[in-house]
């Protein structure tokens, strides 16, 4: 159940929008969250490059991983194509958990047409029911639902087809998704797929563009559109980076981690809008080498035989498809955001001693009776005589007042000063 005090907080997050009683509904009453969004990483073990990273993928995962522990996201998301097929005895699935289980958040998956392709057939449930079951969900199928955070609930469709391209969505999903989204209302709901259901430029322009969407993807926009609830559906498989939106739904297609642009995304979601961000790994020199890959690849000579290097540009995306700010208040404009710049810790200059030990020009007016009495003495025994205790007791501020060519008589009584303080394959 909803505490009071995040039932008010929803009630103040919308009431201040001026919004209507339907609109303030179909928002759902939730505090601000954020999640992070990772797909087609294609985690593999001991296969070679192609317009994928495959050698640098457990590379690229970790520093994602790392990236967002970070920022403190409330949960994760890998939207398919995780791994380059389970591998041997699961290998590449098992490397796959291996490396996300350092995440300090939840995180959940779906799966891609990578993830249940390979020389054997992939039983779906056999090699990754017991993951969903371990995250508290219990179905026999290979898609899912649960609620993250309060008051939002989120979707996992599985639009994969062994060793094809092309999605599928099939009347038992469908059937099972409408279902769902009455059991689940008055909740914010974020729907995930691997394959695009709404496609972007250019695949949704026909071959050999189309081999890489959902045939029937629009059976599910059609279920989607029954729910005022449903707000966001975001996807990955195609490798581009587009935001499009349909009967007040945001449709997001996200960037690649193994293919340039070799990036993931956070969203910052608050009843008012969804701010989106897209942040690419750490290492410049491999985001290049992915680059070259990725234009000399088959599809980006299909795009465009003579400048096959403008294909870069559709994975890219503008300003309003990768940092953006989505409204969610009916008759307000998409924005572009600023992203911050990380910034530089100064360094400190390290705290000179002796200058700032010099006594203020107060101090050398004292009794000729007191500097007499602090005047050091030549004798090499110094230290240990009874009659300065209480005068060497009054440290550094009185001894610098004695003249240079006296302390050099006295080596012995001086202190040092401290120390400064990152093929030919068309496989999506």
């Amino acid at each position: 159940m909803m505490s009071r005090r995040r039932f008010l907080f929803g009630l103040a997050g919308v009431s201040c929008l001026g919004l209507s009683q339907e609109a303030k509904a179909a928002v759902g009453l939730f505090e601000p969250f954020t999640f992070g969004y990772v797909t087609d990483a294609h985690l593999c073990i001991g296969q070679p490059d192609s317009y994928k990273m495959l050698q640098e993928s457990q590379l690229f995962l970790q520093d994602v991983v790392k990236s967002l522990n970070e920022k403190n996201v409330d949960f994760t998301i890998f939207g398919g194509d995780n791994v380059e097929g389970p591998g041997r005895d699961d290998t590449n699935w098992q490397l796959f958990i291996d490396v996300v289980q350092s995440l300090n958040k939840p995180w959940n998956f779906v799966l891609g047409e990578s993830d249940v392709s390979g020389i054997a057939p992939v039983d779906k449930m056999r090699t990754y029911g017991p993951d969903w079951k371990g995250k508290g969900i219990e179905s026999t199928k290979s898609y899912w639902s649960q609620d993250p955070v309060d008051g939002v609930h989120i979707i996992g469709l599985d639009t994969s087809r062994t060793n094809s391209n092309t999605g599928d969505f099939g009347r038992a999903q469908g059937e099972w998704l409408k279902e769902d989204l009455k059991l689940h209302q008055r909740r914010f709901t974020i729907v995930f797929s691997h394959h695009p259901l709404l496609p972007p430029s250019p695949y949704d322009s026909g071959p050999p563009w189309d081999d890489y969407t959902v045939p029937n993807g629009a059976n599910a926009r059609e279920i989607f559109a029954t729910s005022k609830y449903v707000r966001l559906a975001v996807n990955g498989h195609v490798h581009t980076s587009k935001v499009q939106q349909e009967n007040n739904i945001w449709y997001v297609s996200s960037p690649s981690l193994a293919v340039y642009p070799c990036a993931y995304r956070l969203f910052h979601v608050t009843p008012e809008a969804i701010n989106v961000e897209t942040y690419q790994i750490s290492f410049p020199a491999l985001i290049k080498k992915a680059k070259n890959a990725f234009i000399s690849c088959a599809l980006a000579y299909k795009y465009s035989s003579n400048k096959p290097a403008t294909f870069a540009a559709i994975a890219e995306g503008t300003r309003l498809d990768t940092d953006v700010s989505l409204p969610l208040v009916p008759g307000k404009p998409m924005q572009a955001l600023e992203k911050k710049k990380p910034q530089k810790a100064k360094k400190e200059k390290p705290k000179k001693s002796q200058p700032e030990a010099k006594p203020e020009p107060k101090n050398e007016t004292k009794p000729k009776a007191e500097e007499k009495a602090d005047t050091p003495s030549t004798d090499t025994e110094v230290k240990a005589s009874p009659d300065l205790d209480k005068k060497t007791q009054e440290p550094k501020a009185e001894s610098k007042t004695t003249p240079k060519s006296e302390i050099k008589a006295e080596p012995k009584i001086e202190e040092k000063p401290a120390a400064p303080t990152s093929g030919d394959s068309n496989d999506k």
